[in-house]
């Protein structure tokens, strides 16, 4: 299990291809990049932004030893995208690395996301962008040690935390760390989507 410390940029390839593998099946993912043949391309650099994004607008966390997932948490307060933090993320080249029709399926559902969560959490809020663990290191407390920090601060500073998943099996999972279901919905363009938040405990 080891412990979760901050993910350096040495580390950012590996973990990059541990999300990866750990989001290879999620309904986002395939519904974004629906050819099994390029999608785990696809997701390395989907992944290589997304932790490059936490670490410069966030709090991006892996596993010493093993660097086994991430943790990628959004502070409050800042919990919608900064252009300029992509830019630097590398972001900004999705369109062209992930290709124009992923690039669209994902704008189209992560705008739904982003109008979801305002509803649901319009208060100061800690949100979990994704958390991946890599398939061959799941079920051994990963997930939850790279959450417990976070949580914690959430629940010193009176904070809820927030999340989207797409994966009935982890709705328990979450319901464990303290999240319920806010609302569970199909997106016109998108999977069944549950949106879950955990208000802080005393």
């Amino acid at each position: 299990m080891g412990e979760a410390v901050p993910v350096g940029e040495g580390d950012v390839p590996a973990v990059a291809a541990a999300a990866a593998r750990a989001f290879a099946d999620d309904g986002m993912f395939t519904f974004v990049f629906p050819d099994p043949s390029t999608r785990p391309a696809k997701l390395d650099r989907f992944f290589r932004g997304a932790v490059r994004y936490g670490r410069l607008a966030g709090t991006a966390l892996t596993t010493r030893p093993g660097r086994a997932g991430v943790a990628i948490w959004l502070p409050p307060g800042h919990t919608t995208m900064s252009v300029a933090a992509m830019a630097r993320a590398g972001m900004l080249t999705f369109p062209v690395t992930l290709g124009p029709a992923a690039f669209r399926r994902f704008t189209a559902y992560t705008s739904w996301l982003d109008g979801q969560r305002r509803e649901l959490a319009p208060d100061p809020h800690w949100f979990l962008l994704a958390l991946g663990v890599d398939p061959v290191r799941q079920r051994r407390g990963v997930g939850t040690t790279l959450m417990a920090s976070t949580l914690a601060d959430a629940d010193q500073r009176g904070l809820a935390a927030y999340l989207e998943t797409t994966s009935e099996a982890n709705v328990a999972y979450y319901e464990r760390a303290g999240f319920t279901v806010a609302r569970e919905a199909v997106p016109d363009a998108g999977p069944r989507t549950w949106l879950m938040r955990r208000e802080p405990r005393r």
